[in-house]
């Protein structure tokens, strides 16, 4: 990594630039071009600077200041990309865009001659003389040029082979926020694969960013209408203009471009506590294998990548892949909690999939974040970048493909027992069998819903039995796995077991008067079996008991019926979940003109939750228990 002296390259910044007017005033934006054409791709700059200076709005200029950096190419070959337009000048010059600029050697404000526009020293002497001499509320900066992924971005043919490396991006960065004493605003890459390595690396300097996950047509950003939107309304702020730019992007290509596109803003902010969750994520996948090596080496080659022959794939699309197909309910969680986090973090993302991309790559399951991902392997450059240091991904690149499925053994089976003598199924008994000393690790699911984990110490090929009292019925599915070491070496899934709970319905029941209707009689009908239980109503009351989910279960539609002389009223209503075991429903009976008695709703207090008091005969904690 170069590095470069902060305070030698301050001292060349009133020699070689313009120096700013005294009565300059602050500006609502400063859009800040680092626009290197020193390569194949001068046409397509010639071309985006005379898109941002097609913006006839007073604003440019005024409320909106757009500074350009371009490097241009030596050769002026047309049929390869290169230019020989508007004086053919093959250095470095920085213009400040005002509506009808050309690029001309005449309109520039400094002429810089050759220089490195891959050198971390001459980004950060950029930046800084611009935010010095155009200040403003907000400051955007793009990056314009080849983009390789996590190895960086600008390629400029005067130093061949050489690159902004993203290490060498966060320290022009870090020495751009110390010497403003400020954040960059937003910061994007008009270039291809500006992936998740890229942003984790400079998200301590950055607010937003904004860039394509994928590769981007040869004429990237539309910064016509782009930034007309911008002067038609400067006081957007950073995460408004980086979705604008996001919108204004796909639209200039969609139902026309022979390419995919994509686009996506990310909050900076977040992405600590998404890169966090997603370590958490891939930890686990580790654990899974390689019980599953088979399933996440098909879920990598089912994942939408990159480029022609590019190994950066869509992350979300793998997690999705590698839920259809590894039927872990512990994974599922973990990826629940990385896909929130990954709604936090992504603020836009648009795409337009072209199904004949004349590059063959696809946008149809594009979702904002990629990130390296080869057939097996990584690079030692890779593992000194911050994702890698925060991660295990760079870990898991070396052994995912690796291994087959151990055959050691797990049986188990569960039913649910009286364990009190009171005629209720109320315990979960488990019993199972490892085939090898380790932990049988126990996830216990209430109607779908993850409850806890329990993690047991055993011994290989020897029985065990754990009873679980519960203080609420339902359903309950139980996922097992055999530990040896932080490897997964079993795994069985029990579903549907029945535990027991008893349900008291009951509630108050009253005449039209609001006496109460003593003597009528209450029934309950399960619509799902057409069993029926009743009660006489006394004291104005009625209860009746019955066992969940046995008789009913909490969804089942429910009749209750009141019976009173030759009257008689019904309601229909869904099991709920019971508070404290009970289900309150008050009745009465009201007249309504002439006519017969009616039945309706008093006061419905059912609550949609459960009082989950876990009546467990132990507490045994392990070391990696999940909470």
């Amino acid at each position: 990594m170069r590095s470069f002296p902060v305070l030698a390259v301050l001292m060349l910044l009133g020699a070689v630039f313009v120096v700013r007017p005294a009565s300059a005033q602050p500006a609502d934006w400063t859009i800040m071009v680092y626009l290197d054409a020193d390569n194949n791709l001068e046409g397509v700059g010639i071309d985006d600077f005379l898109e941002m200076s097609s913006v006839t709005s007073s604003n440019i200029g005024d409320r909106v200041n757009v500074v350009v950096q371009m490097d241009r190419a030596i050769p002026s070959n047309v049929a390869a990309g290169y230019s020989g337009a508007y004086g053919d000048w093959t250095d470095t010059r920085i213009f400040y865009i005002v509506p009808g600029l050309t690029p001309d050697p005449a309109n520039a404000l400094a002429t810089l001659g050759e220089v490195n526009m891959a050198d971390p020293a001459e980004l950060y002497r950029f930046v800084n003389w611009t935010m010095f001499t155009y200040p403003a509320n907000f400051y955007f900066l793009v990056l314009w040029d080849h983009g390789l992924g996590w190895q960086g971005v600008v390629l400029d043919e005067s130093a061949p082979g050489d690159r902004l490396t993203a290490i060498e991006l966060r320290s022009a960065l870090s020495a751009i926020v110390a010497a403003n004493n400020r954040r960059i605003d937003l910061m994007g890459n008009d270039a291809c694969r500006m992936t998740l390595e890229i942003m984790y690396e400079l998200s301590p300097f950055v607010d937003y960013f904004v860039g394509s996950e994928k590769d981007e047509p040869l004429e990237g950003w539309p910064y016509g209408t782009f930034l007309g939107a911008l002067a038609a309304d400067p006081s957007l702020v950073p995460s408004q203009v980086a979705s604008t730019l996001v919108d204004k992007y796909v639209e200039s290509y969609e139902g026309v471009s022979l390419y995919s596109v994509a686009l996506s803003a990310v909050n900076a902010a977040t992405l600590r506590t998404f890169v966090a969750d997603f370590d958490a994520f891939i930890v686990e996948v580790l654990a899974h294998e390689p019980y599953f090596t088979a399933e996440v080496v098909t879920a990598r080659d089912a994942t939408e990548h990159y480029e022609e022959f590019g190994e950066d794939y869509d992350l979300y699309h793998f997690v999705e892949n590698l839920l259809a197909r590894i039927p872990s309910p512990r994974l599922a969680r973990y990826a629940d909690v990385l896909f929130a986090s990954f709604d936090a973090a992504l603020i836009h993302e648009r795409h337009w999939d072209n199904p004949d991309a004349v590059n063959g790559v696809r946008a149809a399951n594009a979702h904002g974040l990629s990130l390296f991902f080869p057939t097996i392997g990584g690079d030692p450059l890779y593992a000194q970048l911050a994702h890698s240091l925060d991660t295990s991904w760079d870990e898991f690149l070396l052994t995912y493909p690796l291994g087959t499925r151990p055959t050691i053994s797990l049986t188990a089976s569960a039913v649910s027992v009286d364990g009190d003598a009171d005629g209720i199924r109320e315990t979960l008994q488990v019993t199972y069998t490892p085939g090898a000393t380790g932990v049988v690790s126990m996830d216990l699911f209430w109607q779908g819903s993850f409850l806890f984990t329990r993690d047991f110490g055993a011994t290989g090929n020897r029985s065990y039995s754990e009873d679980l009292p519960f203080a609420f019925g339902g359903s309950f599915d139980i996922a097992l796995y055999l530990l040896v070491g932080d490897k997964i070496q079993a795994y069985r899934t029990l579903q549907g077991i029945p535990v027991e709970q008893l349900v008291v319905f009951r509630g108050e029941v009253a005449g039209p008067s609001g006496a109460p209707l003593d003597g009528a009689i209450v029934t309950l009908l399960n619509a799902r079996t057409g069993q029926t239980l009743s009660d006489t109503v006394e004291s104005g009351r009625y209860e009746i008991a019955a066992v969940l989910p046995t008789w009913f279960r909490i969804g089942d539609s429910l009749l209750l019926e009141v019976t009173a002389g030759d009257q008689r009223a019904t309601v229909v209503f869904e099991a709920p979940v019971p508070v404290n075991g009970t289900v309150t429903q008050d009745l009465w009976l009201s007249t309504v003109g002439m006519g017969p008695w009616y039945l309706a709703i008093g006061a419905l207090a059912i609550l949609a939750a459960i009082a989950v008091g876990f009546a467990l005969y132990f507490r045994r904690r392990r070391g990696g228990e999940l909470t």
